[in-house]
Parts: C-alpha cells; sequence; structure tokens
C-alpha cells in the first residue's frame, strides 16, 4: 500500500512539473540586422583590423536593459541579444566595411593579421530610456582610427537617440537596428575623409 501511495505520489509531482514547464514562455532572442546599401564608392588600397569595443561590464551584457526616470536601471525578463553589446558592433562594423569593398580587406582581432589601420572604440551607451511616458533608443560611442605606420591617430564621437514605437524590447531593437545602420553610414564618412586626406 505504502508503495502505491508513493509511486502516485511521485507521479502527480512529475506530471505538476511537467505542466509548469510548458507554461513558462521562451527567450527571444534579438541580433543587430543594420541596413546595408551597396553604392558605388571609391576604392582604397588599405587594410583595418576592426576591435570589439572597450565599455563597462555592467553595459556589456546579453540582457536587454531600460532606464526608467533617469536612475531605475533593469532588463527584461525574456528578451535578450544573441551576444554582447561590443560583439554585436564589432561585427556589425566589419560587415559593413566589408561590403563596400572599398578596402584590401577588414578583419578582426581574432585574426592575427597585419594591417595598416587599427579601429579603436569605446562605448559609452546601447539602452533604452523611459522618461515621462516616453520611449527612446540610445547609441553613444566614440572611435578611434590609428595608422599604425606612423602612429596618428583620428578620432570622433557619435552620439544618436531615437524614439522608439513602442515601450518594450522589440520597440528598443527596432530602432536600435536604425541608430546602428545610421552610426555605420557616418563611420564609413569618417574613414574615407581621413583616408581621402591622407591620413
Amino acid at each position: 500500500m505504502f508503495k502505491l501511495l508513493s509511486i502516485l505520489f511521485i507521479s502527480i509531482l512529475f506530471t505538476g512539473c511537467f505542466s509548469i514547464t510548458k507554461e513558462l514562455p521562451a527567450y527571444k532572442t534579438y541580433n543587430l540586422n543594420p541596413d546595408i546599401s551597396q553604392e558605388k564608392q571609391a576604392f582604397f588600397d588599405k587594410s583595418i583590423m576592426i576591435l570589439e569595443p572597450r565599455t563597462l561590464e555592467s553595459l556589456n551584457s546579453k540582457a536587454i536593459s531600460y532606464k526608467k526616470d533617469g536612475f531605475i536601471s533593469d532588463s527584461y525578463v525574456l528578451s535578450r541579444w544573441s551576444d554582447k553589446p561590443t560583439k554585436l558592433i564589432q561585427q556589425s562594423i566589419a560587415s559593413y566595411l566589408n561590403s563596400k569593398n572599398r578596402f584590401k580587406y577588414i578583419t578582426t582581432s581574432k585574426i592575427k593579421l597585419a594591417s595598416d589601420y587599427t579601429l579603436h572604440s569605446e562605448l559609452f551607451e546601447f539602452n533604452q530610456s523611459i522618461e515621462n511616458k516616453q520611449s527612446f533608443a540610445k547609441l553613444s560611442i566614440r572611435v578611434y582610427l590609428i595608422n599604425n605606420k606612423n602612429k596618428k591617430v583620428e578620432y570622433k564621437n557619435f552620439n544618436y537617440k531615437k524614439e522608439t514605437k513602442t515601450i518594450d524590447a522589440i520597440g528598443f531593437v527596432e530602432a536600435q537596428n536604425s541608430l546602428v545602420s545610421t552610426f555605420l553610414k557616418d563611420l564609413n564618412i569618417f574613414i574615407s575623409s581621413s583616408l581621402e586626406n591622407g591620413f
């Protein structure tokens, strides 16, 4: 009798566990998918190494975070990035510049190749800000283009802010993708201008 009751109790327990697991919603994982246009541009016979941006550890999380009323910081429970923001930005820069076919080659820090230039960067903002019932995506990054031959440095700050269509993770991701697309276009102009001026 005791054995029968034990089996019955364990069966009920496992059935309950399975039903709880079935009810848990799945994570939604997001990636950056910036707009890459294919306009024809001048070719530079130069190579660039793109390094992963440096940032605060608290900002460099797969969790999709937001700030509310300027000081409350939190993250969405069931939404996350596919990788750390610094990795996503590094990959986006490399993919975008590669797509332009303007350079001898673009490489990342994982591949040890000699390059004419190195692109360092610092990520200051990559989050959602909710202010007075309005939501904004923010992106702030400073880049340093270093000439590896003469060690000269050109740098520029890029700061962007865009209102999101909805106050949730998907609204933020869509707006942030738009900001990253704008940043990549502006970065391409900055690099082109530097190289055209004989830097």
